[in-house]
């Protein structure tokens, strides 16, 4: 645990005792664990780069991972055809 501004910060999710950190490997099997309980669209390997751009300079992207608008794992979430960026201020892709 560090100290951020007299805060304690964790490398914990909000809503569970699991560590945000994740491996790229990690995440290729959640990915794909996801790809084979549904059917799901996915966006072209040029939008998926261009979303991940996005997320990458945006400053709700924490961890390398997540977004701290909707929590989700960036990495999955570009990837999926019909997502869209949760900003507030309206979607960056």
């Amino acid at each position: 645990m560090a100290a951020i501004s007299g805060e304690a910060h964790e490398t914990n999710c909000k809503g569970c005792s699991a560590s945000v950190r994740l491996s790229p490997e990690e995440i290729v099997k959640l990915f794909g664990d996801t790809v084979r309980v549904k059917e799901v669209k996915l966006a072209t390997e040029s939008e998926y780069e261009r979303r991940m751009a996005q997320c990458r300079k945006c400053e709700a992207f924490q961890f390398g991972t997540t977004c701290r608008w909707c929590g989700c794992l960036m990495d999955i979430k570009a990837k999926l055809e019909k997502s869209s960026c949760p900003s507030p201020g309206g979607s960056l892709w």
